[in-house]
């Protein structure tokens, strides 16, 4: 049997000549040979009809596959594989569309746009069962929409003897249709313009009005190809709880009639199924959920499991022994099994977890054997088009000679190219390219590290340009002189600030407000005024650009803004963070002390606003400036007379001028009323 990476060779050479027939013909060849394979043992395809082989994604993307899907179902318009390839590809692109959020976090217009492209998917997968006697990889096809979304409606009008006609977009308001179109376009879909409105010739009627969508395509690809295994996968991925059902189902599905003629090691890969989707890595102060892991693994390790299961158990356990106990040479021999193990030339990648720490343990333990394992699997996991992190190790490993890597600026060019393509197109496996600089700083690997972060940088990726700003201010752990540079930390500043970093935002306006210049200029104040506020809604940033803004507009803003500057600061009085809450008191003293943005000037206002700084924050020397300057503290006379007559001139001071009864102890104040 041809491996994975041989079968995208193959489909790669036929596709870039243009080739369609013969490529319809290499795929023929492909399912005969999964026909005849026992059952689970031929992975590659259904692996090449998901469409994810026709495309070099570090090139091309979703659009190119749409287009390369199209020429070849013009090519060849009664072949069977396009078709399928076409309904998957719509599929997944509905997948990605929705995303991975819960169902009341998703937006209307890409509800309707991911059942679009389901429908749209759904006539393709029609379309390829009346071209082929056996549609088995339709079916599944079928099986995953009904699964993940549900089934069109106009489909299941068609079962039930009626005129197709319900579409998704029937109750769609207009204004969701036209933000639902670019979500389609963006992948180079659009809505499917005529229902079908007959059912293929090769479908059986549904047993009655209740069996579910998903179990009557399990049925019917069951009944082409009895035992077929990636149908039984399929219908198992989703029977976990998260869609609803759970792992004993998943059990009993193993154990049911539909894998009654299988071996053992087929259905403890479905029941492996279970463990793989409960698996989460415990702290390792978490003793007794890596107790219940740990029996977990000694109970499965001795299961028949076939190559890919054992070796996903064995990273899953190196984790575990690696992340959890602090098990080093517990873990090592655990991952390079796995490595050595895993069959068709790949390693585990729908599991990010066991890389990071497989990364992690060769990077601070080392070791000759760990390290050669480490090197196949970044080659392997390259060439997922989904793996990030792989990439951005491969680059480091070309340019500078690590890991094995041939050293080669070239190839250190190109991965970094797909490391960073990838992470822009991403669809969520493994842990970010920012990821492996930060890790090979940890390990000292300076150069390596200050490499990744500047290409990224170069290229654009968000946030790479920050990290640089952070490293040249010395901000990394361990950060040698020749790093820190004033120039180039404000240069990278910059370009985190123009590539939309709110956390460069805040910090370039931060360091704009402290040099102070030109911001009496309306356009310079404006500008620091814009990245503030693009920083609120920040978990992280948020009260602090609140104070920010405070204070800009307070000291520079025209009438309006300063009451709006002033309205920030009072929200944040009663701010979780005392330090936070205390400068926003400050502040309103100063407001108060200089009529800025308050109704009236009041000493009296401001010398309460500041004592109540002091109180949330007691020895904070900016805080304690401030109050000086409320008090004329630099004369003992002068803050006598300011305090003496703040208080004879209160005026008509109302309870919301003041600030809320201060709790705690209120030794080393003094309050305006003494």
């Amino acid at each position: 049997m041809q491996t994975l990476i041989r079968a995208r060779q193959q489909i790669r050479e036929r596709v870039q000549a243009n080739e369609f027939v013969e490529l319809d013909r290499y795929f023929d060849r492909l399912q005969s040979q999964w026909q005849q394979a026992p059952s689970g043992e031929c992975p590659a395809y259904l692996e090449a009809v998901q469409g994810h082989m026709l495309v070099d994604w570090d090139v091309g993307g979703s659009k190119a596959l749409t287009q390369l899907l199209k020429a070849w179902i013009y090519a060849c318009p009664k072949a069977y594989h396009p078709q399928v390839a076409m309904g998957f590809h719509c599929f997944n692109r509905a997948c990605r569309i929705r995303g991975i959020g819960a169902a009341d976090a998703v937006s209307q217009e890409r509800r309707l746009a991911a059942e679009q492209a389901c429908e749209l998917g759904a006539a393709h997968f029609l379309r390829a069962m009346e071209r082929s006697p056996q549609p088995v990889a339709a079916a599944i096809g079928m099986l995953q929409i009904c699964a993940h979304f549900h089934e069109p409606g106009w489909l299941g009008e068609l079962f039930r003897g009626q005129v197709a006609r319900f579409r998704p977009n029937a109750h769609a308001d207009v204004e969701v249709q036209e933000a639902a179109a670019p979500l389609l376009v963006n992948y180079g879909l659009a809505p499917l313009v005529e229902l079908p409105q007959a059912l293929p010739g090769c479908l059986e009627p549904r047993l009655t009005e209740g069996e579910r969508a998903k179990d009557y395509w399990l049925r019917q690809a069951l009944a082409w190809r009895p035992g077929c295994f990636e149908a039984v996968e399929a219908c198992a991925r989703y029977l976990t709880p998260r869609w609803g059902g759970s792992y004993e189902a998943i059990d009993e599905l193993a154990g049911g009639p539909h894998c009654q003629n299988w071996d053992e090691r087929l259905r403890n890969a479905i029941r492996w199924l279970a463990v793989e989707d409960a698996f989460w890595l415990p702290k390792a102060d978490q003793s007794q959920h890596i107790l219940a892991w740990q029996q977990t693994f000694e109970a499965w390790v001795k299961h028949d499991l076939r190559a890919k299961e054992r070796a996903t158990l064995l990273a899953l356990r190196g984790a575990l022994r690696y992340a959890s106990l602090r098990d080093c040479p517990g873990a090592l021999p655990d991952f390079v099994a796995s490595v050595e193990l895993y069959p068709d030339q790949g390693f585990v990648e729908a599991i990010g977890e066991p890389f990071h720490s497989f990364v992690c343990l060769v990077l601070f333990h080392g070791g000759q054997n760990v390290t050669a394992a480490l090197r196949i699997a970044i080659e392997r996991l390259c060439e997922n088009r989904r793996q990030v992190a792989a990439c951005a190790l491969r680059a480091a490993g070309h340019q500078f000679g690590l890991w094995g890597f041939r050293q080669s600026a070239e190839q250190a060019q190109l991965w970094l190219d797909a490391a960073v393509n990838r992470q822009r197109g991403r669809e969520g496996l493994g842990f970010d390219v920012l990821e492996v600089p930060r890790l090979l700083w940890a390990a000292n690997l300076h150069e390596a590290a200050y490499f990744l972060y500047q290409q990224c940088a170069e290229r654009k990726l968000p946030e790479a340009a920050a990290a640089l700003y952070a490293l040249h201010c010395g901000r990394l752990a361990d950060t040698p002189d020749h790093y820190r540079d004033a120039a180039s930390a404000a240069h990278w500043l910059l370009c985190a600030a123009q590539s939309g970093s709110q956390m460069a935002k805040y910090d370039l306006a931060c360091q704009r407000m402290r040099d102070g210049d030109g911001l009496d200029e309306r356009r310079a104040m404006l500008s620091v005024r814009r990245m503030l506020l693009d920083c609120l809604g920040n978990e992280q940033l948020d009260g602090r650009a609140r104070l920010q803004l405070g204070i800009l507009q307070r000291l520079h803003g025209d009438v309006r803004e300063r009451e709006e500057g002033v309205a920030f600061l009072l929200e944040l009085v009663a701010f979780p963070d005392a330090g936070i809450a205390g400068r926003a008191c400050a502040e309103l003293g100063l407001a108060w002390m200089q009529g800025q943005g308050t109704r009236k000037q009041s000493r009296f206002a401001a010398i309460e606003w500041a004592n109540r700084a002091v109180a949330l924050q007691p020895d904070d020397p900016v805080i304690e400036q401030i109050r000086a300057q409320i008090l004329n503290a630099h004369s003992v006379v002068k803050t006598f007379i300011t305090v003496c007559g703040a208080t004879l001139f209160r005026g008509d001071l109302e309870a919301r001028d003041l600030p809320p009864t201060a709790g705690g102890s209120r030794s080393h104040r003094q309050r305006a009323s003494a």
